[in-house]
């Protein structure tokens, strides 16, 4: 459960920056919203404090619309325990109420007057003292006599305006209004005249906005209330599918037809009788079990540290002795040669050469040095289990028991994938081919309910489907698949270059499965696969048989 501090940072866009109500009003939203969706109290005090604030009728109001729109008890329900969702539903909340509050401000009645109150509220003293009987006479014509005194405060205007005094304090000095510190008897007429409009005007608004946010409300609570119970139906009839509740629940997708559910609940009810088809799907699962990998890691490790390097423009010290032209440096023994004049002529010459023997100065500096190794951690890591690529034959000669057994086994299959969170891809083929990715379940369950929904009719062509099944296969999300073969085999021989393919699968450790829902299949066919797997659920052993030869696949 999120704390306060949590939830307000979650929804820290609408709180701050929402254009609805004001800022308290939206903190009080969201956690009411999330109080009422999780079965928490309200203790966060700072929430407390709002209620007790001077908006106190409209977080009234409000609290009490939210608790028609969120008393429904399977809302709680299917919210436990998945925080995903209950973000989502007070988004979708929220949302709505934003759209709500912006069509009922564009169509609200009052806002002319709501208008005029504004310009009257910010008007100076001065110029109500010639136009003050033009808000009396518009009051009179708006409001009952009961509602606002028209007459009191009309003689009360005019008796002030006949006080020169008064009329002093509101005339402009030097272009600036000179008012004393306190206000005159006019101001606070004027001031007394203001409230009792803005209490009339605020009433007429808030009374709208209810009427109003009442209509729209039942629309969006009936809305809101079918897609509770449509998923609550969903999650219940085929549990695990609606696990992906964070992509399954979308407000703006239109609910759905009976008939989806009566399609499901019949193909529930078919593999709750069906435990050959149960035990066979469980067999599946324990194929291709998660297996391990050795995963390397690379670490580059980098050592810094400093080390003296000789600088030759540094002079500090002598490192040698080599041959130049620089006098300050030659040797004495070669400035010997000068004082002869038979060798003057070798020194003038070796000068010339850069050949005379002179020192060689140096000196240490201290430089940052980088060394550099690499090193190789080796671990273990698990990898997911399997996934599946199922082609079931949709050919008229399936038609019937077969049909209906072939929808079993991948209703069956595909709530194996989803439990144990496996990829699944659905092939189905008679002439052509139809193909349902249930990387994410959620999201194909429309196109599962057309499956189980279709009539099996057409010939029969097992090569768009073997195709689109080994094309599967080099993709990153099958490659390490089974593709199990669902038909009644009663076909024409596979190609030539799909049987090249197949055995390239074969040989990199890829199963090819098949289950002939027919006595008379095409032998050259189902050889070709790695088991041949028959279907009757008349034969007593056939699930042992079956058992025995997975197990030896394990």
């Amino acid at each position: 459960m999120m704390t306060a501090y949590e939830l307000e940072q979650e929804f820290n866009n609408f709180i701050e920056f929402g254009n609805v109500f004001d800022k308290a009003i939206r903190t009080f939203l969201v956690h009411y919203i999330h109080a009422r969706l999780s079965g928490t109290p309200i203790s966060n005090y700072r929430l407390q404090s709002l209620l007790q604030n001077q908006q106190s009728k409209y977080f009234d109001y409000l609290q009490i619309s939210l608790d028609k729109i969120l008393g429904f008890s399977l809302i709680r329900e299917v919210c436990e325990g998945h925080p995903q969702l209950t973000r989502q539903i007070i988004e979708d909340v929220l949302k709505w109420m934003r759209e709500a509050d912006k069509k009922i401000a564009a169509k609200n009645p009052y806002q002319q007057e709501n208008d005029m109150f504004e310009a009257w509220s910010h008007k100076p003293t001065h110029l109500w003292v010639n136009s003050w009987y033009v808000l009396i006479n518009f009051l009179a014509s708006t409001y009952t006599r009961e509602e606002l005194d028209k007459d009191f405060y009309a003689a009360k205007f005019k008796a002030l305006l006949a006080d020169p005094a008064i009329l002093q304090l509101t005339t402009p000095a030097n272009g600036q209004h000179s008012f004393p510190e306190e206000k005159s008897p006019l101001d606070v007429l004027i001031d007394d005249l203001l409230a009792q409009w803005n209490a009339l005007l605020t009433a007429k608004n808030l009374q709208y906005y209810m009427e109003e946010m009442d209509k729209a409300r039942e629309e969006f609570t009936t809305l809101l209330h079918k897609k509770v119970e449509e998923f609550h139906k969903l999650m219940t009839l085929i549990n695990p599918f609606a696990m992906e509740i964070s992509n399954f629940w979308d407000m703006s997708r239109s609910l759905w037809k009976d008939k989806g559910f009566n399609v499901l609940d019949h193909y529930q009810q078919l593999l709750a009788n069906e435990k050959a088809i149960q035990e066979l799907t469980d067999l599946l699962g324990r194929m291709r079990e998660a297996q391990t990998e050795v995963e390397e890691e690379i670490f580059r490790e980098v050592i810094v540290h400093k080390e003296p390097q000789i600088n030759w423009q540094l002079k500090s010290e002598i490192g040698g002795i080599h041959g130049s032209n620089n006098l300050s440096h030659v040797l004495p023994s070669e400035w010997a040669l000068l004082g002869n004049p038979l060798t003057e002529p070798l020194f003038l010459q070796k000068y010339a050469d850069r050949s005379l023997m002179s020192y060689r100065f140096q000196g240490h500096q201290w430089v940052h040095s980088d060394k550099v190794s690499f090193t190789t951690h080796r671990r273990e890591k698990r990898k997911e289990k399997g996934p599946f690529i199922l082609c079931i034959d949709t050919s008229g000669s399936m038609d019937g028991l077969p049909s209906q057994i072939a929808k079993v086994l991948c209703f069956a299959i595909m709530k194996m994938a989803a439990k144990e969170h496996r990829k699944c891809y659905l092939i189905s083929f008679s002439i052509g081919i139809k193909t349902i990715n249930l990387l994410n379940i959620a999201e194909s369950i429309d196109k599962i309910v057309d499956f189980l929904s279709m009539s099996f009719d057409g010939g029969t062509d097992i090569t768009p489907a073997l195709s689109e099944a080994l094309n599967m296969l080099q993709t990153a999300d099958y490659k390490d698949a089974d593709v199990m073969m669902v038909s009644d085999f009663v076909m024409f021989d596979i190609r030539e270059d799909l049987l090249h393919r197949i055995r390239k699968e074969q040989a990199r450790g890829t199963k090819f499965h098949s289950l002939t829902l027919s006595s008379k299949p095409n032998l050259q066919v189902v050889a070709q696969f790695d088991n041949y797997w028959v279907y009757d659920p008349q034969e007593r052993n056939i699930m042992r048989r079956l058992w025995n030869d997975i197990r030896q696949l394990q």
